[in-house]
């Protein structure tokens, strides 16, 4: 081999070797999106600084999560943990329960979801009492006793 061609195989090995690395080191970065715990804003670390001693070993999804958790005010934070600790209270069977009920409301139209909080709406500004009784009684009626017993409150407390 002359002089010239040893050059250019030089140069194409050295951009070989230079691609390979930039191919691994972004890959790496890529496989290492696990953030470091000072690389959080202070705020962030306030926030989550329950998770500092195990922060690098959670996986980039779950650090995620947290991120976007420390990013909420912290009166929508209070919210979630006051209905997540509400959630946990209940037995397993409430639980699927609910979430039975979550996925038949999401399933529903516009028009009936608009039907469903006005009917929350009026049910809320009925006396406690009232509402105490509905809760009680209502899984128990079968829908003609549902109908009467909503034509006698309507009557009683004004139509929805």
């Amino acid at each position: 081999m002359n002089n010239s061609s040893n050059n250019r195989h030089f140069i194409s090995f050295g951009l070989a070797l230079l691609t390979a690395l930039t191919l691994l080191l972004a890959s790496e970065s890529v496989m290492a999106g696990v953030l470091k715990w000072e690389a959080l804003s202070s705020t962030e670390q306030s926030v989550l600084k329950a998770f500092q001693g195990e922060w690098e070993s959670l996986p980039e999804k779950t650090q995620g999560s947290l991120r976007r958790w420390a990013a909420k005010p912290a009166a929508e934070r209070v919210r979630i943990k006051q209905r997540f600790n509400d959630w946990s209270k209940l037995s397993e069977p409430q639980q699927k329960n609910l979430t039975k009920q979550l996925k038949r409301y999401r399933a529903m139209s516009v028009e009936q979801k608009v039907r469903i909080k006005q009917w929350h709406g009026w049910v809320k500004k009925l006396p406690e009492t009232e509402r105490k009784k509905l809760r009680e009684e209502w899984k128990n009626m079968s829908d003609v006793e549902r109908k009467a017993y909503m034509k006698v409150l309507q009557e009683k407390y004004g139509g929805r």
